[in-house]
């Protein structure tokens, strides 16, 4: 393969002309430029883009944590992630963590070393110190909220999202409400679950603990807890369910048990995803694809050294549709 002194000497112009037309410098004469260009062609030069963005400090390349990349979330956050680095020309690399902390801290180690130049959590298991740590002298954009004073993060009142579907279960005359939620130790698991035992004790609200379930991701999860639920001597009157997924599972083995919804037990998911519109699940509405956009304008936007805004939050909505 043909290298840039073989370019120099056929074009017959130095090395660093060359370097420059690579890297496309402006100051370059244009019948120099011309034979420098001829030179590739005669000699069949494929430039090596890695090393010519390493050349500038650059990589072009983003890379996005997320607990697994078949979660409906995850999959929608990483489609608005990959819309908006196509508009700013980065390639993406996903990394699947499994909430393995061990694993997220390999991904900073990528960024330290300069294999990627941002990185976005879509969701992490680490301490906010560690990922401060990071954040101090690294381009890193959460999708999380948290107490950081050095992180920029992009996210949505998960707590409210608790209370807008206490609320609406509230106005149908339910007192004993069950909760679910995916990961206890994620930042939007912690959220979630302090929320509903703040609004819970609040509104002294009827339960207990066998109405809680964590750790809940799929469809099979669900209709697991629709048999625990119906083997309690005690039911809740309401779920609300961090997933929709989760939720249309529970809401499936209802229904093929025969028991009726929303009489017998009313259903809120969370997210919003094409599931839910088919199941007519009542749900919370994220913004998801926008989140992962705003995620990337804020990362390019670090790595081009200006000042961003640490919190900018997204607006939740309730759904309002037959499984309440």
């Amino acid at each position: 393969m043909s290298n840039i002194t073989e370019i120099a000497k056929r074009a017959n112009v130095s090395r660093t002309t060359v370097s420059r037309v690579l890297n496309h410098h402006p100051y370059v004469k244009h019948d120099k430029r011309e034979a420098v260009f001829q030179a590739m062609k005669e000699l069949h030069y494929v430039p090596n883009l890695n090393a010519i963005n390493l050349s500038r400090g650059r990589t072009n390349v983003l890379g996005v944590i997320v607990p697994k990349i078949s979660h409906p979330f995850f999959s929608s956050l990483i489609e608005g992630i990959g819309e908006e680095c196509h508009q700013f020309d980065y390639s993406l690399l996903v990394y699947q963590s499994n909430n393995d902390p061990k694993k997220e801290l390999q991904f900073f180690d990528k960024l330290k070393h300069q294999q990627i130049d941002g990185l976005i959590l879509g969701s992490s298991v680490l301490p906010t110190a560690t990922v401060d740590h990071f954040a101090q002298y690294l381009n890193v954009v959460s999708c999380e909220n948290s107490n950081s004073n050095i992180l920029p993060r992009v996210y949505v009142n998960h707590g409210h999202g608790i209370q807008l579907a206490i609320d609406h279960l509230r106005e149908r005359g339910h007192q004993k409400m069950g909760l679910c939620i995916g990961n206890p130790q994620s930042g939007v698991g912690v959220t979630r679950r302090e929320s509903f035992f703040h609004f819970q004790e609040l509104y002294e609200l009827n339960w207990q603990e066998e109405w809680y379930f964590s750790e809940q991701y799929t469809i099979d999860h669900g209709r697991e807890i629709a048999r625990n639920l119906i083997e309690q001597k005690e039911r809740p009157t309401a779920m609300i369910v961090g997933s929709d997924q989760v939720a249309a599972g529970l809401y499936y083995e209802l229904a093929n048990q025969e028991l009726r919804i929303p009489e017998d037990l009313a259903i809120v998911g969370f997210d919003n995803q094409p599931i839910a519109q088919i199941t007519e699940l009542t749900t919370i509405q994220q913004p998801v694809k926008e989140l992962g956009k705003k995620a990337v304008f804020l990362l390019n936007n670090l790595i081009h050294k200006q000042i961003v805004p640490l919190s900018n939050l997204f607006d939740l909505q309730l759904i309002a549709r037959k499984s309440t």
